[in-house]
């Protein structure tokens, strides 16, 4: 299963990497959202929207306006949906240590969890296209950073795992998978604020917001491991060999996004943008 993961990883994941580092925005663009329609697609079927056209028809609710906010990155509009996705994720924060299993997905699924949809996925692709139109490599370092915590907690858990994280949620996770995740993310901020040359404030806060999205990256996992238990469901899809489907790669990506566009952006360590021209 591991070589399977990894040989799918590579396989997908550098050339979109490549793509994301050196090509242009459109390019990226039009990559996010193929892959956040692709992610709708099979949000809708865990929710219960099993006809083809009811998952095309919440697909296009997610890419349009998504598309429509990429063409025009930078205007009060988008600051609005960011900080509109900041709230978001803080209610789900707020929310899953009240989540308890209910039937396991034979009854009906709340409509909540289908709109949900448009409201995670639009601001998080967004997210991604406007942080790379300011810095393609801050993209492709929240990847890296998603992975690393989403592997560090991988080996920790096998290796130390014994507290349950949210057991109701996804008994698999445990307290130490969580600390090593953490662990990893660190070293991996504390080198790239050593490469990047950030004068030691500027570094403290780079992996100080780090751990924190590597901390966010978990509770988008956690979400869509409620959306999976609603449907009693293991996997989001079989797109994706060794990791089952679409969501199931970008889960934590969604949440992480907004974040740490957000972050980035408050701490000054960007600069908040004009409206574009």
């Amino acid at each position: 299963m591991l070589k399977t993961r990894v040989a799918t990883a590579a396989a997908v994941g550098l050339p979109a990497l490549a793509l994301i580092a050196f090509g242009p925005n459109w390019a990226v663009l039009a990559l996010i959202a193929a892959v956040t329609g692709l992610a709708a697609w099979e949000w809708g079927e865990l929710t219960g929207l099993h006809a083809a056209w009811e998952r095309a028809v919440l697909a296009l609710l997610v890419v349009v306006p998504l598309a429509a906010l990429g063409m025009t990155l930078a205007q009060p509009l988008h600051l609005l949906v960011l900080m509109f996705a900041v709230l978001w994720w803080l209610l789900i924060v707020l929310a899953l240590p009240f989540y308890r299993p209910g039937d396991g997905g034979r009854g009906p699924r709340p409509k909540l969890l289908t709109v949900a949809a448009v409201l995670a996925l639009v601001p998080s692709g967004m997210s991604l296209v406007w942080l790379h139109a300011l810095a393609p490599w801050l993209v492709v370092y929240l990847i890296v950073l998603v992975g690393f915590a989403d592997t560090g907690a991988y080996f920790a858990g096998k290796a130390f795992g014994r507290s349950p994280l949210a057991p109701d949620i996804s008994p698999g996770k445990t307290r130490e998978g969580l600390l090593g995740g953490l662990v990893a993310v660190l070293a991996l901020s504390v080198v790239v604020a050593g490469i990047w040359g950030l004068v030691p404030m500027d570094a403290l806060v780079f992996v100080l917001l780090s751990v924190l999205i590597a901390l966010v990256s978990v509770v988008g996992d956690l979400f869509e491991s409620i959306l999976k238990r609603q449907a009693g469901a293991k996997d989001s899809g079989s797109l994706l060999p060794g990791h089952g489907g679409i969501l199931d790669r970008v889960d934590s990506l969604i949440a992480a996004a907004p974040i740490f566009l957000a972050g980035l952006l408050w701490l000054a360590l960007l600069p908040v943008p004009g409206p574009a021209a």
